[in-house]
């Protein structure tokens, strides 16, 4: 489902739009193997926690929903 959900987002434009994206990107890459799991979930938190904050600090509902997209990706994966 959320997987889902960020392939919306990701098809709508903008900096909420790219992170999503950069998400569904990491998934892909750690279910064929390209990123270990210890890679995977560093990459994922830098969108959660540094990312999201610097790229959406104007839009604080889209920055919550990634962050909680991300840990969502984590606890799925």
């Amino acid at each position: 489902m959320i997987l889902e959900q960020l392939r919306e987002v990701a098809g709508v434009g903008g900096p909420a739009a790219q992170l999503a994206n950069e998400l569904l990107v990491l998934t892909d890459k750690k279910a064929i193997g390209e990123l270990s799991q210890e890679e995977f979930e560093y990459l994922v938190r830098e969108i959660a926690d540094i990312r999201a904050q610097q790229d959406l600090a104007n839009d604080e509902i889209a920055c919550r929903w990634i962050v909680a997209a991300a840990q969502a990706v984590l606890a799925v994966v």
